[in-house]
């Protein structure tokens, strides 16, 4: 029974060091040339895709703008532009967030939640941009990536569960091992 390992023994055993996380650049270079141009490439064709839905999103933006200036001024047309046009810069504020949120700098665990509260709390500088150091300070909980835990559970530490049953268990509180 001198061998069995009872939570309390798992619990006093020193935990194993978290893996530190993953950092796109470090791997990216460890790649060899070919894999690091094949990646390129793949990417080029997504940023590519990206850059020209931007641009016509702007180009987008721009005639909604000159449509608003040419409609009666108080008509229903004018009204209706003008909401299209703040849904348009809002939908593209959201995306801009997120897409900011995502950087590896500002660590956002949940980006619709940090852009809930910053949209709430008008936490945006005068060009539209994030105040970065703003949200974090509303809400500190939103920042800093989690670490997911081991899925050994049991034991509580990093080593798996004793392979023993119910039975082994019995038979040993017993004594007819």
């Amino acid at each position: 029974m001198a061998d069995d390992n009872t939570p309390q023994d798992a619990a006093q055993q020193p935990q194993q060091e978290q893996q530190p996380a993953f950092e796109y650049e470090s791997w990216f270079g460890k790649l060899p040339p070919h894999e690091q141009e094949g990646l390129e490439n793949y990417t080029s064709a997504l940023k590519n895709a990206l850059e020209s839905e931007r641009s016509q999103r702007k180009q987008f933006s721009k005639e909604l703008r000159d449509l608003t200036a040419k409609a009666e001024k108080g008509s229903e047309a004018e009204k209706t532009l003008g909401e299209m046009s703040s849904r348009l810069e809002q939908a593209e504020q959201r995306a801009a967030f997120y897409e900011e949120a995502n950087r590896a700098e500002i660590a956002c665990s949940n980006p619709r939640a940090a852009f809930l509260v910053a949209s709430a709390e008008g936490l945006f500088t005068k060009r539209g941009d994030p105040d970065w150091t703003a949200i974090k300070a509303a809400a500190p909980e939103l920042f800093g990536r989690k670490t997911i835990p081991n899925g050994n559970a049991g034991t509580g530490s990093n080593s798996p569960p004793a392979q023993t049953g119910m039975n082994d268990y019995i038979r040993a509180v017993t004594g007819r091992r």
